[in-house]
C-alpha cells in the first residue's frame, strides 16, 4: 500500500511539473494591429508543432513597446523602428519579422480597379485639406484616362488617431518627398494632429469607415486591403515610374537594405523602407518588428519562436497577406542574436 501510494504521489508530482512547464513555456505578446494576422498564423502553427502556446493582443505599436518595458508581455510588436539611442536608453532590442506595405485605399465607384494614380504631393494636399474633390485639376491631369463623372465626388480622407506604425510610415514618406507636408509642420510621427477628414481608431475602423464612405481615401496595410477587396492607387518610385503594390514590389524594396546590412552590419535594424531607392520597390513598404528586452529569462523563448517562423512560416505569411524577409536579412538578424544573446540559431 505504501509503495502504491508513493507511486501515485510521484505520478501527481510529475503531472504537476509537466503542467507547470507547459504554462511556463507559453508566450504572450502585444502591439501592432498590422501584425495581428502574422502572430495568429505563426502562433497556431508553432503551438501545433511544439506544444507551446502563444497569445497576442493587438493594440498599437506604442503600446507594444510599452508592454515590454513594463514586463507585461514577453515581446512587443511594432511597425515603428526605434533608433539606436532610444533602444539603448530603454534596454530593448528590435528585429524585423516580416514585410508589408501601406496602400492608399479608395472608395470610388465607377473607376477601374488599380487605375487611379496619386503622388505624395497630392496625398499630402488631400490630408492637409487643400484638395477637396477627386476632379481637382491636379488629380485629373494625372488621371485623364478615367471617367470624369466618376471623379465628380468629394474627397473624404480617413486617418488614425492613436499612435500607429502606419501613420509613422505614411508621415515618413510624405515628409521625405514633398514640401507641403514639411511646411505644415507635420513631421514624422506615429500620431499626426490637425489633419483634414474623419479620425478613427484602429485599422478595423479604417476599413469599415472606408467601405461606407463614397469618395473616401485611407492608408491601410496591403494585406488587409487585398483581403477586404478594396481598391488602391498606384504610386511613383523615385524615378517617377508608377507602380502597383504587390508581394514582389514590397520584397524588392529591401534589396539595398539587405546589401547594406551584409556590408556594414546593422545590429539595431532601423529599417525604414518608405521612399526607398530601388526601381521596382513599392514606395510605401514597411517592416514589422519584434521588440524584446536586452536581458531577461524569456528572451530565448521568444527567439525560438521567431526562428521557427523564419524557417517554417513563409507560406503562412503569404496566406495572411504579408511578405517574408529576404534570406539575407534573416541571416543578419540571426547573426545579431548570436552576438547579443549567445543564441545559436542554426550556427
Amino acid at each position: 500500500m505504501v509503495v502504491k501510494a508513493t507511486r501515485n504521489i510521484a505520478i501527481l508530482v510529475a503531472l504537476s511539473l509537466s503542467t507547470s512547464s507547459t504554462f511556463a513555456a507559453a508566450l504572450n505578446g502585444a502591439g501592432s494591429s498590422f501584425s495581428e494576422g502574422l502572430y495568429k498564423k505563426w502562433g497556431a502553427a508553432y503551438g501545433a508543432a511544439t506544444g507551446k502556446d502563444l497569445s497576442f493582443t493587438p493594440t498599437d505599436s506604442g503600446e507594444g513597446i510599452k508592454s515590454v518595458l513594463e514586463r507585461r508581455s514577453d515581446f512587443g510588436a511594432s511597425d515603428e523602428p526605434l533608433k539606436s539611442n532610444d533602444l539603448e536608453a530603454r534596454g530593448i532590442a528590435q528585429y524585423p519579422v516580416a514585410l508589408g506595405g501601406l496602400v492608399m485605399a479608395i472608395n470610388l465607384p465607377g473607376i477601374p480597379a488599380g487605375q487611379v494614380k496619386l503622388t505624395p504631393e497630392l496625398i499630402s494636399d488631400i490630408y492637409l485639406g487643400k484638395i477637396k474633390r477627386w476632379n481637382d485639376p491636379k488629380i485629373v491631369e494625372l488621371n485623364s484616362q478615367l471617367p470624369a463623372k466618376a471623379l465628380d465626388v468629394g474627397i473624404i480622407p480617413i486617418y488614425r488617431t492613436e499612435p500607429s506604425g502606419s501613420t509613422f510610415i505614411l508621415s515618413s514618406y510624405l515628409d521625405s518627398t514633398n514640401t507641403s507636408w514639411k511646411a505644415a509642420g507635420k513631421g514624422v510621427k506615429s500620431a499626426v494632429t490637425g489633419l483634414s477628414g474623419l479620425p478613427v481608431k484602429g485599422s478595423s475602423a479604417v476599413v469599415e469607415t472606408l467601405k461606407k464612405t463614397i469618395g473616401g481615401i485611407a492608408y491601410l496595410d496591403y494585406g488587409r486591403a487585398a483581403r477586404e477587396k478594396l481598391d488602391f492607387t498606384q504610386l511613383p518610385n523615385r524615378m517617377g515610374v508608377f507602380l502597383s503594390a504587390s508581394a514582389e514590389s514590397i520584397q524588392a524594396s529591401t534589396q539595398y537594405e539587405a546589401e547594406k546590412a551584409r556590408t556594414y552590419g546593422d545590429s539595431d535594424f532601423y529599417l525604414v523602407l518608405a521612399n526607398n531607392d530601388t526601381y521596382r520597390g513599392w514606395p510605401l513598404s514597411m517592416a514589422t518588428f519584434v521588440v524584446v528586452p536586452k536581458a531577461g529569462k524569456d528572451v530565448n523563448s521568444v527567439l525560438d519562436f521567431i526562428y521557427w517562423g523564419y524557417k517554417n512560416g513563409d507560406s503562412s505569411l503569404r496566406e495572411a497577406g504579408y511578405v517574408p524577409l529576404p534570406d539575407a536579412m534573416k541571416l543578419r538578424v540571426r547573426q545579431s542574436w548570436s552576438r547579443r544573446f549567445g543564441y545559436k540559431a542554426g550556427f
